[in-house]
């Protein structure tokens, strides 16, 4: 009973992280031009576009990731946790959590290179702090995978034996 208070609670705060989410993404645009109007730097509009585009590019792994995370929850919810179809999120946030550093290097380095704003910052805390918390999500998930696909297989045996 206690676990299934603990599931309940983290599917609601993955449905909360959801909707904070499409909420940010939707307002994107409005919160880049107020911030740099109150940092009175002048920025045209094609400049906010871009930073924009970037933003909602290194936003795609980790909105899949967090809809696989959501399909997770409810596998533990529906009391399925050890299936392939959570082998196969597993995987997927993985693969996501490593795109996300390519992406992230990709954006960064375009946004250096065709915004005059972006040109004056030291981006070495970024890309370290950035690269070591999505390699550590990526492997951690990849031993979930490993954890359990060898979990499923015990089960399967375990059903087949008398």
């Amino acid at each position: 009973m206690k676990s299934n208070i603990y599931a309940k609670l983290l599917n609601a705060i993955i449905i909360l992280g959801i909707v904070a989410t499409l909420i940010l993404f939707s307002g994107t645009p409005l919160i880049l031009t107020a911030f740099f109007k109150v940092m009175i730097v002048p920025i045209n509009f094609n400049s906010i576009i871009q930073i924009a585009a970037c933003i909602y590019i290194c936003a795609l792994p980790y909105v899949v990731a967090l809809f696989k995370l959501k399909k997770l929850c409810s596998l533990i919810l529906k009391n399925n946790p050890f299936s392939i179809d959570s082998v196969k999120s597993l995987k997927i946030i993985a693969i996501c959590a490593f795109s996300e550093i390519i992406t992230f290097i990709g954006c960064i380095q375009y946004l250096k290179h065709t915004i005059a704003f972006f040109k004056q910052f030291v981006y070495g805390g970024p890309f370290i702090f950035v690269t070591f918390i999505c390699i550590s999500i990526g492997v951690l998930c990849l031993v979930l995978c490993q954890l359990f696909d060898s979990a499923i297989k015990i089960k399967e045996e375990n059903k087949f034996t008398i």
